[in-house]
């Protein structure tokens, strides 16, 4: 599948941002990796370890009361971001992955979910009438991530479930069963 981004929007809540949206910066994924030390081997390994904390940012332009106005909550009172994205498959394929060069390009939907907090408002300095750039929003302490395309789930995080799904295989499902979480 490869997909060409066609639009994108962000919500806070209920507040829907399309028309104030300049950027959105979904979180980085990346593993805490850890050194294993082999007696007598030459070789030197790194292990994945724990997933890193997400953080993520949008770009508005404008000064929104609505949005800056979830700055400083406390942990417990979670804001949830809404990422929705229409993408173009070029090149579409089938279930077994073979291309259908009959079919032409179809629309993907691809839908991110977070909750967190909203942890710092980078305001633009104003010069006169008019600002420098747009307010910056970074959000972190993110601990519902969820990623979807066309319904199947790419990556599922949930630090209160303890769930993490990478596409569609959940792989703390056995864990949680025997530290019976």
């Amino acid at each position: 599948m490869d997909s060409i981004i066609r639009g994108a929007n962000w919500y806070v809540e209920e507040l829907n941002c399309r028309l104030r949206l300049e950027t959105v910066k979904l979180p980085t994924l990346s593993r805490e990796m850890v050194p294993l030390a082999m007696g007598g081997g030459f070789f030197a390994l790194e292990l994945p370890s724990e997933i890193q904390p997400l953080t993520a940012e949008a770009t508005l332009n404008g000064s929104h009361a609505d949005i800056r106005s979830r700055f400083g909550r406390e942990p417990g009172d979670w804001t949830t971001c809404y990422y929705y994205e229409s993408l173009l498959n070029v090149f579409p394929t089938n279930a077994a992955g073979e291309q259908q060069a009959a079919a032409g390009p179809g629309r993907m939907g691809r839908i991110v979910i977070l909750k967190g907090l909203l942890n710092e408002v980078d305001q633009p300095e104003v010069r006169g009438l008019k600002p420098s750039g747009a307010t910056r929003f970074n959000w972190s302490s993110i601990v519902h991530y969820h990623d979807s395309v066309d319904g199947r789930v790419i990556h599922k995080f949930d630090i209160a479930t303890n769930t993490l799904i990478i596409n569609g295989v959940n792989y703390t499902a056995e864990h949680n069963r025997l530290i019976a979480a």
